[in-house]
């Protein structure tokens, strides 16, 4: 039966078979990616070739909204680089996971990207005033902050939320797309440490690899699926943490659980009431104990498996309840088939 089962459960699609280094996920003609990167490049460009144009793209806290008021560079700025290794850097991520995710979601990866952007920028801008505030440092309200970093950061968490047991390279099986957020955050943090990176960069793509997780959480708008996030226990928070460290990553999930409940993002819905038919309640988000990293196309292959398990379990039951049937005949049935039996010749000599 099981190997049966097995035989009759659908292929994995396309995705789960490829690398970073291939066509990761089928489907629809991409564009926007390309328009997205040629924006990156040109603004690049712009910043290496002509620094004074971070005073109008990049977030300068004092200009931003002390002395010449320049909102919109909260959305500029994620979008300029004034450094070239980043630029470069940046602008090849988007190229590459920007096409999968689009292929996968459409437009929904656009929205994703501005508002990890806009969320990140925001509390850099008050973690520079606070720090202002603190220190009394006029560095912190001068020096440019800009790039791409937090939403390459996130455009890493949808990867591993699509696919997390995929492979990265197709020669090395270690590192897989669930590995992805921690390997970004430690090359960050490798970068700043060798002096190729300043801290703005490593500070733009923690704060991208949360909002990220954060937005695909609770906000996202999945296509085929009216219930906004992803509730499931292989996306936890702590999933993006190594085991030694996700204790930590459990408690930053609680706390940012409660917060949108406090908000009214989420709700917990009570058993009772799912019993008793309620449907005016919102969906609940869990806050998982043990984490499963297993992919969409895995799910729905286990689900094809249980269902031809059921199957064969209700025909098992079928077959047993006809037994008992036939075990539980009565007396009186048995008697009288005898003497009709006896009574037929015809019916005695089929009998014997």
């Amino acid at each position: 039966k099981l190997k049966k089962m097995d035989d009759e459960a659908p292929d994995a699609p396309p995705q789960l078979s490829a690398t970073l280094t291939k066509k990761v996920i089928s489907g629809k003609r991409a564009r926007h990616h390309l328009f997205l990167t040629g924006i990156l490049a040109i603004l690049c460009l712009l910043g290496v070739s002509s620094p004074s144009s971070a005073e109008f793209f990049a977030l300068i806290p004092a200009n931003t909204a002390m002395v010449k008021y320049r909102f919109w560079n909260l959305l500029t700025a994620a979008y300029f680089e004034n450094s070239l290794f980043m630029g470069v850097l940046n602008t090849s991520v988007a190229l590459l996971v920007g096409r999968m995710l689009e292929r996968k979601w459409g437009v929904e990866f656009l929205k994703l990207m501005v508002a990890v952007n806009l969320a990140t920028m925001i509390i850099v801008f008050i973690i520079m005033i606070g720090c202002y505030a603190t220190t009394m440092s006029d560095t912190f309200l001068f020096s440019p902050i800009c790039g791409f970093s937090a939403a390459n950061a996130a455009f890493g968490v949808a990867l591993k939320q699509l696919a997390p047991n995929q492979k990265c390279i197709a020669s090395i099986e270690q590192i897989k797309f669930k590995d992805i957020p921690i390997i970004v955050i430690g090359f960050a943090l490798g970068c700043y440490m060798v002096g190729l990176t300043e801290f703005k960069d490593l500070l733009l793509v923690m704060l991208g690899t949360y909002f990220g997780w954060l937005y695909l959480r609770y906000f996202m708008s999945y296509p085929g699926v009216s219930v906004k996030g992803d509730n499931s226990d292989e996306f936890a928070f702590k999933t993006l943490f190594p085991g030694y460290t996700r204790p930590f990553g459990a408690l930053l999930g609680n706390i940012s659980f409660a917060l949108c409940e406090m908000c009214g993002f989420c709700k917990v819905v009570n058993t009772p009431d799912v019993e008793m038919g309620v449907t005016n309640v919102k969906p609940s988000v869990s806050i998982p104990d043990v984490p499963q990293a297993t992919s969409e196309a895995e799910r729905q292959m286990a689900e094809r498996r249980r269902q031809l398990a059921f199957k064969a379990i209700n025909e098992r039951l079928e077959q047993l309840k006809k037994q008992q049937a036939s075990k539980n005949a009565t007396p009186s049935t048995k008697e009288a088939t005898q003497k009709i039996a006896v009574a037929d010749p015809k019916i005695k000599a089929a009998k014997d």
